[in-house]
């Protein structure tokens, strides 16, 4: 891969970092909001600094072309943990049923498969949510562990080149 090509993969990635989740908030916005979405406004505080600190990842990392996921060795890790978990978030909204107090529920690939409402689309999309969610946490995980050990080798690397930051 040339160096033009893998700085546009590492900006598109970075791009998706902070696109991709509020994507993710507006499909659950719009397809069966309810008490899950409640939740979620609930454990705002935890999901904001976490979606801040991809943001930031993102920022720093991946758009800047000077970050440590843009001209170093690990670049390919980097992308795809960014990958993985802006997917991942997304897959997530998309599986989670959700459902109000008039006792319909369902997600937007119950609509999608025409089983909202109905305990076979239910079991079936939440399944997928767990896989889903799971992908994205391990991958958010996985993101900014990477992240602060190039932080890490980079200052390390700068340290030994005799210059100090």
């Amino acid at each position: 891969m040339t160096t033009a090509n893998a700085r546009t993969t590492a900006t598109l990635a970075g791009l998706a970092l902070i696109i991709l989740p509020l994507l993710a908030v507006l499909l659950k916005l719009t397809v069966f909001p309810g008490w899950m979405m409640v939740l979620a406004i609930w454990s705002s505080p935890l999901l904001l600094i976490g979606y801040a600190v991809q943001v930031v990842i993102a920022a720093n990392a991946l758009l800047r072309q000077r970050g440590v996921f843009q001209r170093t060795t690990a670049r390919r890790r980097g992308v795809i943990a960014a990958w993985l978990t802006s997917a991942g978030v997304l897959a997530a909204a998309f599986f989670l049923v959700d459902g109000g107090d008039d006792g319909r529920f369902g997600s937007a690939f119950t609509v999608l498969i025409g089983r909202s409402s109905t305990g076979e689309g239910e079991s079936l999309s939440m399944s997928f949510f767990a896989v889903c969610a799971a992908i994205w946490l391990g991958a958010w995980l996985w993101l900014l562990v990477e992240w602060i050990v190039q932080l890490v080798r980079a200052r390390s690397a700068q340290r030994s080149r005799g210059l100090h930051v």
